[in-house]
């Protein structure tokens, strides 16, 4: 019901020819350099900070990031080929693994918490719908059906005896769906900060974050790579995270200039920069932290997606690399 088609084979090499043409700015891969690609989101500031502030030098990574203009699952299909290192969800990456793809997580990144939450589903006033129970049989907007966002909405629902299946789905983009909500076009939306806290304040009410379905602190993001690259570079891979973990103290202790450095790349500006939230982050930089971290984590959404998508089954070990089993 909610399988990613463009996961197939064909889908994927069409993908990886794409992206090849559609990564900005091209240069050309230094000997031994870590071949990163983000998307423009508040999750990538870490990697962003650790090449500008040389924390990637500091720990003897030779790395450089790339904006990706594609979407994240066209990003995995050119792991090992176009680049090293890709941004990714758990959903991705689960899908990508049950059509074969032999894709890894290699460390994690950005939190979902109830200390700063990333994300909200935000009713309309006029549909009288206070509490996740009553979106059944209701018209709802999402990012899109393969998120993070709405696999955790669905494991919600589900948890609360909503058949989601009754529920329609209409795509819109981040800015878009607080208008389709406005103009009485879905019920309620799934919807990404500060967009979502604008909604509310627009009249809208607020349902609750969709991953405290999942707990208190989930990750919202992930970084991924090809297994047979994971597998033959594990002090690189740990290095490279041990950067982004100095590069999250570094965000810390500098918000203003870490604004500035996300704005440069993202290209927020003015009142929704000033409100948009940075998330926390965890990288795990010991293959102790990653057998744990990582672990834990594929196995819960492994039983999520079981439970909520037609997604292909896949074991936990087919997601880490050899050396975090």
């Amino acid at each position: 019901m909610y399988f990613d088609k463009r996961f197939t084979t064909l889908g994927l090499s069409a993908a990886a020819l794409l992206l090849a043409a559609s990564l900005t700015p091209a240069h050309a891969q230094a000997k031994d350099e870590i071949r990163v690609t983000i998307q423009r989101t508040t999750t990538a500031l870490p990697i962003v900070v650790a090449q500008e502030k040389g924390l990637f030098a500091k720990h003897n990574v030779a790395a450089k990031y790339t904006i990706s203009q594609v979407q994240i699952s066209d990003s995995i299909a050119a792991l090992g080929r176009q680049f090293d290192i890709a941004m990714g969800t758990q959903p991705a990456l689960i899908a990508a693994a049950g059509q074969g793809l032999p894709i890894v997580v290699v460390t994690g990144a950005a939190l979902d918490t109830t200390k700063v939450p990333t994300s909200d589903i935000v009713a309309s006033k006029e549909s009288g719908i206070t509490s996740l129970k009553q979106l059944e049989g209701k018209t709802v907007g999402t990012l899109t059906l393969t998120g993070n966002i709405h696999f955790a909405l669905l494991d919600g629902l589900q948890k609360q005896g909503v058949d989601f299946k009754r529920i329609r789905w209409v795509s819109g983009t981040v800015p878009q769906l607080p208008d389709l909500l406005k103009a009485g076009r879905v019920d309620a939306i799934e919807e990404i900060e500060p967009f979502a806290t604008s909604a509310v304040a627009n009249g809208g009410v607020s349902l609750g974050n969709p991953f405290r379905s999942i707990g208190d602190r989930a990750y919202v993001g992930i970084l991924l790579a090809q297994r047979e690259w994971a597998d033959a570079n594990k002090d690189r891979i740990l290095a490279f995270s041990a950067a982004l973990e100095d590069a999250v103290k570094w965000i810390e202790a500098n918000r203003e200039e870490a604004k500035t450095i996300l704005s440069s790349y993202t290209g927020l500006k003015g009142p929704i920069l000033d409100r948009v939230p940075i998330p926390e982050f965890h990288f795990s930089t010991t293959v102790e932290d990653l057998k744990k971290e990582q672990g834990q984590d594929v196995t819960t959404w492994i039983d999520i997606l079981k439970r909520t998508s037609d997604f292909p089954p896949v074991r936990k070990e087919a997601l880490m690399p050899a050396w975090a089993q």
